[in-house]
């Protein structure tokens, strides 16, 4: 039986500030890394070398389960399709995460990219009342209503097919 040194007080600091942070919300193992310097830089000032604390806190969470990029990238995906997010937006939002994009690509590629494409469209029209859930008082502006789903990231060809669609083929998409 080995015995495993207990950790420095800075270590034993770090852990608690990842796992405190782990706590509250999901994150990417580079986006931890880029918390955890910056607090450790305030904490312990830049005196004290912390990449290899660093390092040491993050494979102790990985151990433990608390950080994985492939399920924080599944989440991620799920949660932005579900709030009408294009492949496009979710990739961007990992990619500033610190996710590799291989992995990104992958989950991309695992999923029915025209199918959830066209959900996720149908999502974000009926968040922002265009398109099949517009008012019956309000005037259709068609070209406005393009211009919202293709700043959410989605193709032109995709935005008029959703907010020209007949309504209840739309509304179809999200009950399935």
């Amino acid at each position: 039986m080995s015995i495993t040194p207990s950790p420095s007080r800075e270590e034993s600091w770090m852990r608690k500030s990842a796992l405190h942070y782990l706590g509250q919300r999901s994150t990417s193992v580079a986006n931890l890394r880029q918390v955890l310097l910056r607090r450790a830089r305030r904490k312990l000032g830049p005196e004290i070398e912390v990449a290899e604390l660093i390092e040491h806190t993050i494979d102790y969470c990985r151990r433990l389960g608390f950080i994985d990029d492939a399920s924080f990238v599944e989440a991620r995906l799920h949660a932005g399709r579900s709030r009408g997010l294009s492949a496009r937006r979710i990739g961007a939002a990992l990619a500033a995460k610190g996710v590799d994009r291989a992995l990104v690509a992958e989950a991309l590629a695992a999923e029915d990219r025209d199918a959830a494409e066209e959900r996720a469209a149908a999502r974000l029209a009926q968040r922002r009342r265009i398109g099949p859930w517009r008012r019956a008082d309000r005037e259709a502006d068609i070209e406005k209503e393009i211009a919202v789903l293709a700043r959410g990231g989605f193709a032109i060809s995709l935005a008029r097919r959703i907010v020209t669609a007949d309504p209840d083929e739309i509304r179809a998409l999200l009950d399935v």
